[in-house]
């Protein structure tokens, strides 16, 4: 990991002032978050959940002074192209604007017969700015904040504040409480990615499908990207056989919200996993690709709504759910269903139907699982 000295620049005794307002110094790389979110009275749902002490952190979501994130794992060299950080207020939230010191917008190219960002010929750009979206509006939001009770609690914090538009991102550096499937403890050590993405609260994420939608958004991304990510239905991310991030859709009053998880440096040890229903956690860097956590998330966000701009705002609809059986992981191979319908069984995977379910044969009859786990079978 590189590193960098540089301070943040200083605003000359200027009151701080509203991102959308324009200052002549470029589109944002991202915001940092300037002061503590403050925690709601009666503390978050996810601190309980995690089993957190009583005598909770101050704050929802800690400040991020720039030379704090600059040497976490990855980010120095995230933020080596932004050498200096603007005061701004968006929502009445105190955040510090990263500014590039020379801003390289690149331009897209369909790679896929559905939809992509860029060739596989150059796995993960390390820098620059993220492709423009289908109709040429700013590249979305990112906002970092500190360790905090989990990004999903951060995001939702803003979006009612109105500081985080569709599409737009919290990033958090680290989680005290972050959450998984049906609200499981996820362990979050600095130098991964650990996002709130705020989806549009209506069409394909106001459905069932939302979810397998999502999953061959990003599945389509890492693979514009040269990365051959697989979906572990409903909502994982797998690298082979091993799980590197999952996501999580949660709605709360009207704001539809996308928890997701990728590991970039580190991953769950087995031990840590449920014994029996998870599959083997593994890192990108396990793998051999390096990436780092703001770069490749623009890249993975504006490849995914690059996607559905022009399947969906372009061509009038897209058929998410055919999209994300090319990604699906272990069809035809032998699996075993844990919980749902039809309890503990093995199974062999034929697709996905056109709610999003799964096709699977138990005993030679088809079923569709709406709900439970998978594992495979050693072949």
């Amino acid at each position: 990991m590189s590193s960098s000295t540089g301070h943040p620049a200083r605003n000359s005794g200027s009151a701080p002032h509203d991102a959308a307002s324009g200052s002549g110094q470029g589109i944002p790389v991202a915001h940092l978050l300037h002061e503590g979110l403050p925690r709601p009275p009666s503390g978050t749902p996810s601190d309980s959940a995690a089993g957190q002490p009583s005598a909770a952190p101050q704050w929802m979501a800690d400040p991020l002074p720039p030379e704090i994130l600059r040497a976490l794992p990855g980010w120095g060299d995230d933020l080596a192209a932004c050498p200096g950080f603007v005061p701004v207020t968006v929502g009445g939230v105190p955040l510090l604007a990263a500014r590039p010191g020379m801003p390289a917008p690149s331009e897209s190219s369909a790679a896929s017969p559905f939809c992509a960002v860029a060739g596989p010929d150059a796995p993960l750009p390390p820098g620059g700015a993220p492709a423009p979206s289908a109709t040429g509006s700013a590249p979305p939001s990112v906002i970092i904040c500190g360790p905090c009770t989990s990004s999903l609690d951060v995001a939702h914090a803003l979006a009612a504040a109105g500081a985080l538009p569709e599409w737009g991102a919290v990033l958090a550096v680290s989680q005290r409480a972050g959450r998984g499937q049906l609200r499981r403890p996820w362990e979050s050590p600095p130098g991964n990615i650990y996002a709130a993405l705020r989806l549009p609260a209506a069409g394909v994420f106001a459905t069932e499908t939302a979810a397998i939608a999502l999953g061959c958004l990003f599945a389509e991304s890492f693979a514009a990207l040269g990365v051959p990510v697989q979906l572990k239905w409903p909502n994982d991310l797998l690298l082979g056989d091993a799980k590197i991030g999952g996501m999580l859709i949660e709605e709360k009053r009207g704001v539809v919200l996308a928890g997701i998880g990728i590991n970039l440096v580190s991953a769950p040890p087995l031990e840590a996993l449920r014994q029996g229903w998870a599959v083997p956690a593994a890192s990108l860097a396990d793998r051999d690709i390096s990436a780092t956590p703001l770069t490749l998330w623009r890249h993975l966000v504006e490849g995914a709504l690059f996607c559905y701009e022009a399947q969906v705002l372009r061509a009038g609809g897209a058929d998410f759910v055919s999209c994300a059986e090319k990604h699906l992981a272990w069809v035809g191979r032998g699996v075993v269903v844990h919980g749902g319908d039809v309890g503990d069984c093995p199974g062999r995977i034929l697709g996905l139907e056109p709610q999003g379910g799964l096709r699977i044969v138990i005993s030679g009859r088809e079923h569709i699982l709406r709900s439970g786990s998978i594992t495979p079978i050693p072949s």
